[in-house]
């Protein structure tokens, strides 16, 4: 395993913070054996935020899926004050800045800190010196990557391969194809990269709008594609078709790539479901994530209610806080971060969830949670969110940013009869598509597949 940061869990399994150790065991706990062989695996993490909900999920869940076989726990991680001990600890690198800073943003920029950025978001000897001293030392049969980008780097691939261990990386974004990871220009979904070339990149500042982390940024995907890191994993693993689609379309070996959703268990105590009275967004309140489309929805609709769960101190949560004073809009409630039982409360009590994205959104977990409660979700048509909901099925879907289609398809769902078909339907979607076992089953297939190459 490798892994970063402190990792904060998802809202409804309970506390916030789960640390990587503890993640690493509950996602190994899946890892032990295929074709009826012991196995050992490293597991690679770089690091989960408070809102990598799929993550959290991918790795957590497989804890309740088959906990009860007790496999080998190898995590390789960044060194954290959160994290939890453990014997593998003393293979951990040091993290960039200090031990108590997830993001750059929290470190000091001294110019050792700003070398490590440098290193790290190209190559790392460092972690490419410390993966192999642990794979020595563990022999793993396999190493599966999760989210290592700038906190490790690609040395985790290069190191792993040196030692002649397969290597499988699961991608949670676009940051094989988009400098930004998100493909996002201006509000607006954007692959002139693509078309154009990465000077776009560094011509519009698109990485943190900054010319300097542009041009790092550029300069480090062009390095890692003269060096054929990435031809060096025997399987990627996607959370959507529309990301395997992207990857396909942009040069990647299709028999490489498989998509393996994102999954959630069900909850057999949630009960008969609830017609609500409400519309309820909850994730990140960021600009990409399309909130203020909804505002501006429910700013036409006045007799209707919609809460906005989240984060309500972020930016985009401010602005548009500002906006309903200014327009004294009264049936738009921010609830802020919520979590447990609290947060369950809510979703059972709402009568559908939107999802109203403007950027390629690579099968957000919300939809998940939705659908364990037995809700529609009205979503942007847009990304993986057709895959998620079914036109009519499920759900609805509307054109991105479009404030009045969004009006046209809340109405409805003002019938019901019709609530409760669809929310029946997303349920069946779940339990069809997205349960644990139908990941577990697909992801060992994988893995015995690549182990025995």
């Amino acid at each position: 395993m490798i892994q970063g940061n402190p990792a904060s869990g998802s809202s409804l399994f309970g506390n916030q913070c789960t640390t990587f150790p503890e993640i690493a065991f509950s996602y190994s706990a899946i890892c032990r054996t295929f074709s009826g062989e012991s196995a050992n695996f490293l597991y690679c993490l770089g690091w989960v935020d408070i809102y990598e909900r799929e993550i959290f999920w991918v790795c957590a869940l497989f804890l309740a899926v088959i906990s009860v076989r007790n496999p080998w726990r190898i995590p390789f991680s960044i060194h954290s004050n959160k994290n939890v001990e453990t014997e593998y600890s003393k293979y951990f690198v040091e993290p960039i800045g200090s031990r108590d800073a997830t993001y750059f943003e929290e470190c000091k920029k001294t110019p050792k800190v700003i070398w490590q950025m440098l290193t790290r978001s190209i190559y790392s000897t460092e972690v490419e010196k410390a993966i192999k001293k642990e794979i020595k030392d563990v022999k793993p049969d396999l190493v599966y990557i999760i989210h290592f980008v700038n906190k490790l780097s690609p040395s985790v691939i290069c190191g792993a391969k040196k030692m002649g261990v397969p290597v499988v990386l699961r991608l949670s974004d676009y940051f094989l194809l988009c400098p930004r990871f998100d493909f996002m220009y201006n509000k607006k979904p954007c692959e002139e990269c693509l078309t154009k070339g990465y000077r776009t990149c560094i011509k519009k500042r698109c990485v943190k709008g900054s010319l300097f982390a542009s041009v790092v940024r550029v300069f480090s995907m062009k390095v890692h594609k003269a060096m054929n890191v990435y031809k060096g994993v025997d399987a990627f693993i996607t959370p959507s078709e529309f990301l395997k689609k992207k990857l396909i379309e942009n040069g990647f070996d299709e028999n490489k790539i498989t998509c393996i959703p994102t999954f959630t268990a069900s909850k057999s105590e949630v009960g008969k479901p609830q017609v609500g009275t409400y519309g309820l967004y909850f994730g990140r309140v960021t600009e990409e994530k399309g909130v203020d489309t909804v505002v501006k929805a429910y700013e036409m609709m006045p007799d209707r209610h919609v809460k906005i769960m989240g984060d309500d101190t972020t930016d985009e949560a401010k602005r548009l806080k500002a906006y309903i004073k200014e327009k004294n809009i009264k049936n738009v409630e921010f609830l802020g971060f919520k979590a447990g039982e609290e947060l369950e409360e809510i979703i059972k009590g709402a009568r559908f969830t939107l999802i109203p994205s403007i950027w390629y959104d690579n099968l957000p977990n919300t939809a998940l949670e939705s659908f364990q409660y037995s809700k529609p979700v009205i979503a942007s048509n847009i990304g993986s969110l057709p895959e998620l909901v079914l036109d009519g099925v499920n759900g609805y879907l509307f054109k991105p940013a479009d404030a009045q289609e969004l009006c046209e398809k809340v109405a409805l769902l003002d019938d019901d009869a019709v609530v409760k078909k669809m929310g029946a339907a997303s349920r069946d979607r779940l339990e069809d598509r997205f349960a644990p076992q139908t990941h577990y089953n697909t992801l060992m297939r994988i893995f015995d597949s690549v182990r025995r190459k």
